[in-house]
């Protein structure tokens, strides 16, 4: 009996060994990349181009075409699309100004070496918060004090969280070799709200900051289930809010023209770009 467990034993480990291990991402040597998400990849800032205009508005020099052209990729694939949830990435086609758009995972091969994501910000809805705390010049809201606000804020961020998570492992399940960099949200409030720029008082500008905070921590988390890297765009971001004059990244609550407001600028698609290079492994 102990003779023929111990040759089970041996012929199981054998096995084990033999196995090929599951491959892990590796470093990035210029095969194809493809970008997913929504607006914060798309762009959004104005370009007179067919890509703008054709329901996705998506930018001509957005940070994945900046990455692209920084890493010459052999294929470059830019699925991104302003207006996209969780759901768009791996679910659902999306319905735009511009006609139905597929599903983008659709559009990622198996042998992707690089995808970046930027995803959760249509799901969380997170104007729908800011919304509730304009205010006049010279007065305050005081969002930070609103329990119910409070808890609306939380059941948001949870839901962001439990939508983005799928789409993150559906991904990883498509690519399974691909390095995968998440871009977080944010970075368009400062520690000081700007009227009428950033209408928001002192206080509940440091607030909502600390919501995209907590919203980027829930990314995060979603990011490491599938080995992804996440970059804290609003930390990162910090002192190039809308409230900057010199040198903004996000146009600021009267933008109608260079992008939609609180979205990024061409200078921050140069930063986005110059983050996501950071991260990519060579």
């Amino acid at each position: 009996m102990t003779v023929v467990l111990v040759t089970a034993f041996v012929a199981t480990l054998v096995a084990a060994l033999a196995a090929p291990a599951e491959a892990a991402p590796g470093r990035y040597t210029g095969g194809t990349y493809v970008a997913l998400g929504d607006s914060r990849a798309s762009g959004s800032f104005y370009t007179p181009t067919p890509a703008y205009f054709a329901g996705c508005k998506r930018s001509a020099f957005n940070y994945p075409t900046l990455v692209a052209g920084a890493n010459l990729p052999r294929r470059f694939i830019d699925a991104s699309c302003a207006g996209a949830q969780a759901t768009h990435l791996y679910q659902t086609p999306q319905h735009t100004s511009g006609g139905t758009k597929p599903v983008q995972l659709h559009l990622v091969p198996r042998n992707a070496q690089l995808i970046t994501v930027s995803i959760g910000g249509n799901d969380m809805r997170w104007n729908a918060v800011l919304s509730q705390c304009r205010t006049p010049a010279f007065t305050d809201r005081r969002c930070r004090y609103n329990r119910n606000l409070e808890n609306e804020v939380r059941s948001r961020v949870a839901l962001m969280e439990n939508r983005v998570t799928p789409a993150l492992k559906a991904i990883r399940a498509k690519a399974p070799n691909a390095q995968i960099i998440v871009v977080g949200l944010g970075g368009f409030i400062g520690s000081t709200g700007c009227w009428p720029l950033v209408p928001l008082s002192d206080p509940d500008a440091r607030w909502i900051r600390e919501v995209f905070n907590r919203a980027n921590g829930a990314l995060w988390r979603a990011s490491t289930k599938v080995g992804a890297t996440f970059i804290d765009a609003n930390r990162r971001s910090a002192g190039h809010d809308a409230c900057n004059l010199v040198n903004p990244w996000y146009e600021s609550a009267l933008s109608n023209r260079i992008a939609l407001p609180f979205h990024v600028n061409q200078a921050g698609a140069v930063a986005f770009a110059a983050m996501v290079n950071g991260a990519i492994r060579r």
